[in-house]
């Protein structure tokens, strides 16, 4: 309950609430409907049931005690009454749209907040609506005269005996010519001026950027009640020509201002306060349209509050034109017709919102529901690829142990042969890398042997082809350190990259020993002292032109064709 139900709670400085806390606590927004302000006012106004007291904690929030079922809430016991006559309200209210001639006697402005800017502006009273008023109450945020203040609220016997008021600034007459009546209000002069006083006051200097407003008092001549209608003497008086200066009734003031010059004459509200059909002593201000009766705040609360007058509902009756008006016959069939065709369309209207609402919120919806899908399938996914890949490690590894070896003594062994296959193949390839570097030595050495050689074209020729080939560590390190003369019998400095062995029979041996050419030589000479060998054979190959084969080759040399 405390989570769905507003609570009422006097303000800070104050000793009581006021109607602005019932507007809150009902719901009812002032700039859009300040035609329901009044039902604020009447719930304030209204005393508690004989079954219930209102208590106030000393924070100031008001909570209500049951006195029959014994049990304590924030919820006021009148609350679900107020709300239906609201939602009432608020039907006919847009019923009313469609009757113009009604319509425009509902006072649309929100003259709670118009009280609270202006504070001391002269209005004419909101009871009467004839008087000018001299008083304003601070709870019911209203302007009365004092006739009316005290019709309504000295012999009341609910919250509004307690209320307090404030004089306002009363006269009708211009503060400065004091002849003429206020037509323009001055916020910064805080006084009432007539026209022709305001421009003269305010032509020039300061007082030109004052902000003023104009103001409408209606503060016709004083009327009695009981005046009767100058035209048919008959009837009671209900409205005063400001420009006739008669008195006529509803009938005869329109019969007498239909046509001509009359047609713009305009009319002031003859004081009527009607008392309450049940006391016959307090202003009367709701009407029960159940029992079709005026009575004032208090009565209707204390004859309402059990039984099926619970049910009953009620109307404003402070201004007693837009009264008469509503409880006309034509004006209630009109009403009869309204309601049904307004709460359809208003069904229609709101099944049509609910679903832009809907459609709003449908494409946020799908996007949350859809990342959380994509997430929770991720989630799976990678969960079953982490099995497999657990359940592909696991089935790896019991392969590699099966074939391993299972005694120490077997992993030992195969640990030295890995150790010697690695270390054999090291070698080769180290023997393969001095053997083309001690060719590619032996072909630079024995470039000066034959004289048709050019010693210097034949080591470009094999720096470019050094230059193309990939250099691998030990080619570079054999190039920085070769320095001395090749000398045939030594070992080449090549072969000293590998480690020498402390004893045993080394892999690696001169190239005189070696028996890797010690077949017949069919192919160009490959090193120098192979090359000697050979000589000493029979057959000097070292001698032949081994850059090209062509039979004209020494013909193109020696020039013989030119």
């Amino acid at each position: 309950e405390t989570k769905t139900c507003r609570a009422l709670q006097v303000p800070a400085g104050q000793s009581q609430l006021t109607a602005m806390e019932f507007v809150a606590y009902l719901g009812i927004n002032l700039s859009l409907e300040p035609e329901l302000a009044w039902i604020a006012r009447e719930m304030l106004a209204a005393p508690m049931p004989p079954n219930a007291e209102m208590k106030v904690s000393s924070a100031g929030v008001c909570y209500f005690h049951d006195t029959v079922n014994d049990y304590y809430t924030i919820e006021h016991p009148l609350t679900q009454r107020y709300l239906k006559v609201l939602e009432r309200q608020r039907l006919d209210l847009l019923c009313l749209r469609t009757k113009p001639s009604v319509n425009g006697l509902l006072f649309k402005q929100p003259d709670m907040l118009f009280h609270k800017e202006f504070r001391n502006l002269q209005i004419p009273c909101q009871s009467c609506g004839v008087m000018q008023s001299t008083l304003k109450c601070n709870q019911c945020m209203m302007s009365f005269c004092q006739a009316c203040a005290d019709a309504l609220h000295k012999n009341a016997q609910g919250p509004r005996k307690d209320h307090t008021f404030l004089t306002t600034a009363c006269g009708s007459l211009c503060s400065t010519c004091g002849v003429k009546k206020p037509q323009v209000f001055c916020s910064n002069c805080t006084d009432y001026f007539c026209f022709k006083c305001f421009e003269d006051m305010h032509r020039r200097g300061q007082r030109a950027g004052h902000k003023s407003m104009l103001i409408n008092v209606s503060d016709g001549d004083i009327i009695e009640p009981q005046k009767k209608c100058e035209e048919c003497e008959d009837n009671p008086a209900a409205f005063a020509c400001d420009y006739c200066l008669d008195n006529f009734c509803v009938q005869c003031f329109w019969k007498c201002h239909f046509n001509g010059h009359r047609r713009t004459h305009t009319a002031s509200k003859v004081c009527v306060t009607p008392l309450c059909n049940q006391c016959s002593n307090i202003r009367a201000t709701v009407f029960c349209e159940q029992t079709q009766e005026l009575m004032c705040t208090e009565c209707f609360t204390m004859v309402h509050h059990k039984g099926n007058r619970m049910l009953h509902l009620f109307m404003d009756s402070m201004d007693l034109l837009v009264l008469l008006e509503r409880l006309d016959p034509a004006f209630q069939e009109h009403m009869r017709r309204a309601r049904p065709r307004v709460l359809w369309a208003l069904s229609q209207l709101q099944g049509w919102v609910k679903g832009i609402e809907a459609r709003q919120n449908f494409r946020k919806r799908r996007d949350v529901v859809m990342m959380i899908q994509r997430r929770w399938r991720g989630v799976l996914t990678r969960r079953r690829l982490l099995g497999m890949l657990h359940l592909h490690k696991w089935r790896r590894r019991q392969v590699n142990s099966y074939f391993l070896p299972k005694t120490t003594e077997d992993r030992q062994k195969v640990k030295q042969e890995c150790a010697a296959m690695l270390a054999t193949k090291d070698v080769t390839q180290r023997a393969t890398n001095a053997s083309l570097r001690e060719l590619k030595e032996t072909i630079l050495s024995s470039g000066g042997i034959d004289p048709w050689e050019d010693v210097v074209k034949t080591r470009e020729k094999m720096e470019e082809v050094v230059e193309s080939a990939p250099r691998d560590p030990a080619s570079v390190y054999h190039a920085q350190t070769t320095s001395a003369p090749f000398t045939a019998g030594a070992i080449t400095d090549a072969a000293r990259t590998a480690p020498v062995l402390p004893s045993g029979p080394s892999v690696y041996t001169t190239y005189e020993n070696a028996n890797r050419f010690g077949g017949a030589i069919t192919g160009p000479v490959a090193g120098g002292p192979a090359a000697a060998a050979a000589a000493g054979r029979g057959a000097d190959l070292s001698r032949r032109d081994l850059r090209s084969q062509a039979p004209d080759t020494l013909r193109k040399l020696t020039g013989q064709d030119k």
